[in-house]
């Protein structure tokens, strides 16, 4: 009889796994900011959760083109780390941690 391990993630982690599963597009992935906006979590901090989902195993990291804008105003493309959910990070179950 297999025994099924339940893990403990944070609530923002959960956030984005649910976002990620609902929105499952392959290896293609989502940039970290594009997934701060949808699950309204800062940009800027949103790094440290996929990290720690990274760790666990859940989501998996590659690189994804996009375009920016320097600060004198200038377009380009360039590489950026997306995410994209593995296949633990489809089916595990998960508790939040108190």
């Amino acid at each position: 009889m297999e025994q099924t391990t339940v893990m403990q993630i944070t609530e923002k982690c959960a956030k984005v796994l649910e976002f990620l599963r609902a929105n499952d597009n392959g290896t293609v992935g989502y940039l970290g900011a594009e997934i701060a906006a949808a699950v309204e979590l800062n940009d800027k901090g949103i790094h440290g959760v996929m990290n720690s989902l990274v760790k666990n195993g859940l989501v998996a990291k590659g690189q994804k083109e996009a375009e920016f804008v320097s600060k004198d105003g200038k377009k380009g493309v360039k590489p950026y780390a997306s995410y994209f959910l593995t296949d633990e990070g489809r089916s595990a179950e998960y508790t939040i941690k108190a």
